[in-house]
């Protein structure tokens, strides 16, 4: 049963096309609201926490508009869209909650270094079937790989807790969008249902990490979340 309601939830690609429309639609963006109350309820008045605001906002519609990519191309087009405003303000969040882009010592420097080499890597091996996309996936994953650089250059500028949860968030998000991509682009390494389960639990457990960082990062807050 709890496969059932997972499959119909998260995997179910066409949702506006599914018999379980309404449980769909309900479903789907109710977590990312979760997440949005959760976070309006820690803000508080310093200028870069509004940049996580931002991304969580954009990152539910891009999961509303996502739903709709059996019914036509634009909703597609639109939820990536959102979706990279959403990563495009994580950067921003990153970057003016630590003040730095890269890391102090050579460690970070060379993990920063290997997100960098990962991101070139993986373009390199889906261009060849990418066609007319070559440069807004280009650009994507440029985002992507800054995400990861910008996180991990917070070591030593932020505390340890709410370093390790926001790196984590990275990583998880940069997973999603890797096993998307290779999906998306590379159609003969379909992985079926179990990219679309890996996708869904890695893009929200990204979520989660990303929240926990951030009331990590401020004052000590009651535990709970």
């Amino acid at each position: 049963m709890l496969n059932l309601v997972a499959h119909n939830v998260f995997i179910e690609p066409n949702v506006f096309t599914a018999k379980n429309y309404i449980f769909h639609v309900i479903t789907k963006p109710l977590i990312m609201c979760s997440a949005l109350f959760l976070l309006i309820k820690y803000l508080s008045q310093k200028e870069y926490q509004n940049w996580l605001l931002v991304a969580f906002t954009y990152s539910l519609l891009g999961d509303v508009l996502i739903m709709g990519q059996g019914i036509n191309d634009v909703f597609f087009a639109s939820g990536m869209a959102a979706f990279f405003v959403a990563h495009v303000s994580y950067i921003i969040y990153f970057h003016r909650s630590a003040g730095a882009w890269f890391g102090q010592n050579t460690t970070i420097q060379a993990l920063q270094a290997g997100v960098i080499l990962y991101a070139i890597g993986f373009y390199m091996l889906m261009l060849p079937s990418l066609g007319v996309f070559w440069i807004p996936v280009l650009v994507y994953q440029t985002i992507i790989a800054l995400m990861g650089v910008v996180a991990l250059g917070r070591y030593g500028r932020v505390n340890f807790e709410a370093y390790i949860y926001s790196v984590v968030s990275a990583f998880s998000l940069l997973l999603a969008n890797s096993i998307f991509a290779y999906t998306k682009f590379l159609p003969s390494q379909q992985l079926g249902d179990l990219s679309s389960s890996l996708i869904t639990l890695s893009y929200f457990f990204a979520q989660y990490m990303m929240l926990k960082g951030f009331i990590a990062l401020r004052a000590p807050q009651p535990s709970g979340i």
